[in-house]
């Protein structure tokens, strides 16, 4: 296992990230480490489409509570799925070990009850990302994050 592993808890908000942030700046001394909107992203990658309506949403954050990084988005990771509590949690599992990442990948996809939500691919913002639900119904996010190098 690589010295940069690390496991955050990301939470989907259905159109709520910023009152979130806010909510747990202020009850939690939470640190802002990142935040990135929907206009942000879509300078990086022009093939997103943003409004005025929602172009200041949160496409990602990264929150330090403590020790613990939690992240917020305005959507859950399933696209596909209306938002209810139960499928707005996931487990971001990433590294700046790119091997490492790609081989937690192969594993899980080699068990047949695992489902392939996004497959692991290059994107704007890593060289390796996708979503899988393991077999209990839990997301979990696989990036390589080459930003966890500088920590």
């Amino acid at each position: 296992m690589s010295a940069t592993l690390e496991v955050a808890i990301f939470l989907s908000m259905n159109g709520k990230a910023k009152e979130a942030i806010n909510f747990y700046k202020n009850h939690f001394n939470a640190e802002e480490l990142l935040l990135v909107t929907y206009e942000d992203m879509a300078k990086r990658d022009s093939s997103l489409q943003f409004t005025d309506e929602n172009k200041n949403n949160i496409s990602h954050s990264v929150l330090s509570i403590g020790k613990t990084k939690v992240m917020l988005a305005e959507n859950s990771m399933d696209t596909k799925e209306k938002y209810a509590v139960g499928n707005n949690t996931s487990l971001c599992i990433q590294s700046a070990d790119l091997e490492e990442i790609e081989h937690f990948y192969k594993s899980l996809t080699t068990d047949d009850r695992v489902r392939i939500i996004v497959p692991l691919s290059r994107n704007v913002f890593s060289e390796a990302y996708g979503i899988i639900e393991d077999p209990y119904g839990i997301q979990i996010q696989l990036m390589y994050d080459a930003r966890l190098l500088g920590q």
